[in-house]
């Protein structure tokens, strides 16, 4: 959206033929998304796949990787800032816009996985700060305000100065943006430990499962904040070529690059290291033979470990890895793809194993909860399985398309990237070394 220089104000602008399909998709999504979730709601969790054995399915699966998804594109749009650098300057904007979308998407996925989202009033009345849920509600609240705030202080010059609305009265001046400049350190200062802390304490809810061993690790938390890291940015990179290819957006390919090499970096560190890190001593504890340690350490446990460390891991990183390949826009992008989609399958490999094995094994085990072809309900079971219903898919698209209708409306109205050209300055105030 260019600047008007013969008036205070804009025109609003429209969508073309395409965008407007786009859209029209969206918001069929959302309205298939809001009609499952009406259905839901009449009929009780039983019209999704969870039983009693699997108490967590699609939605869950989806919260961990967006809650992930959002914190790494905050911390790769503040870290710059933080440190007083203006290197990718160009994607700050669209990574808090990007941000702020999934953690909404995050938020919303919470509400059809409580069953009954009338009570959730009860985190605020009658909150027990013993569980981790209420820290979690708490930060993921907090989390989407830093956010809104953040994308506001990093746009509202440019819409004031192009007499927007949205600039809530600001006024683009000398002694504004040396505030606006010192308000942008202090939020990134914010912001990072912020988001940290949101991933976290998601990690900690399962890894405080005492009764479930294949949560109950030290090493959750650090996993989920690499999750993020991956996820964060490819999905950042994802969207920012995107927005170059169907948009008024225009990416910086020098930045796009070392952007994807910190990719690998992150693929490196998150999918072999930690991967070794949480993997060979439970291999050492099993096996004591070098062999039989290095077949359990490498060998599978499903066909979502495969997809994460391989599909979503080995194959993005070495894409990564070759310089040529990597200055090539495509592979980027098809790297980035491949990072995020291996993250998703590393969390719904997580779910499952945890809810696989009931942790009552002895007869009769756990009641499902459920019909058994049409005749009882008593249905016992010490093993469980899942499988997400129609409706579930579409109450979890209508949300995410929710996201992405936010992301479409913010890459048009407001203005993600800068259309000024001034000196660069430090975050703190003071101006940068040229």
């Amino acid at each position: 959206m260019a600047a008007n220089t013969g008036s205070s104000r804009v025109a609003i602008p429209s969508f073309s033929g395409k965008g407007k399909l786009w859209i029209g998709l969206l918001v069929a999504l959302m309205a298939a998304g809001i009609a499952a979730w009406g259905y839901q709601l009449t009929t009780g969790l039983i019209a999704t796949g969870m039983r009693n054995v699997f108490s967590w399915g699609l939605y869950i699966m989806m919260f961990v990787l967006f809650v992930g998804l959002s914190a790494g594109g905050l911390i790769i749009s503040s870290a710059p800032k933080f440190f007083h650098s203006h290197r990718y300057e160009g994607f700050a904007r669209l990574g808090v816009l990007v941000s702020l979308a999934c953690i909404i998407v995050a938020g919303l996925l919470i509400l059809p996985d409580i069953g009954r989202p009338g009570r959730i009033y009860q985190f605020f009345t009658s909150p027990d700060f013993r569980s981790p849920m209420v820290w979690d509600f708490g930060i993921v609240l907090l989390y989407g305000l830093l956010n809104l705030w953040y994308l506001w202080l990093l746009t509202r010059r440019d819409l004031a100065a192009r007499g927007s609305a949205l600039a809530l009265g600001f006024k683009d001046t000398e002694a504004g943006r040396e505030r606006d400049r010192t308000l942008m350190f202090w939020t990134a200062a914010v912001a990072l430990p912020t988001a940290v802390a949101l991933h976290s304490v998601t990690g900690w809810i399962f890894a405080t499962q005492v009764g479930r061993g294949d949560w109950f690790s030290p090493l959750v938390a650090p996993v989920f904040i690499a999750k993020a890291l991956v996820s964060g940015l490819g999905l950042l990179l994802v969207v920012s070529v995107l927005a170059d290819r169907y948009t008024n957006f225009e990416v910086d390919r020098e930045e796009l690059t070392s952007l994807g090499k910190i990719l690998g970096i992150f693929l490196a560190f998150h999918v072999v290291y930690l991967l070794a890190a949480e993997r060979l001593p439970h291999a050492w504890a099993d096996h004591f033979e070098f062999w039989a340690i290095m077949s359990n350490f490498l060998i599978g446990d499903s066909v979502y470990f495969w997809l994460w460390t391989v599909v979503g891991g080995a194959v993005p990183l070495a894409m990564l890895a070759l310089p040529t390949l990597r200055k090539r826009v495509s592979v980027i992008f098809t790297a980035s793809v491949l990072a995020v989609v291996g993250t998703m399958f590393e969390g719904i490999r997580l779910v499952f194993t945890g809810y696989e094995v009931a942790n009552i094994d002895s007869a009769p085990g756990i009641s499902l909860g459920g019909e058994y072809t049409g005749i009882t309900t008593d249905i016992w079971a010490t093993a469980g399985s899942y499988t997400p219903t129609l409706v579930e898919i579409a109450v979890t698209l209508g949300i995410i398309a929710f996201g992405a209708f936010i992301v479409t409306l913010g890459l048009k109205y407001v203005p993600i990237q800068r259309v000024d050209a001034e000196p660069s300055y430090a975050t703190d105030g003071g101006k940068q070394d040229q």
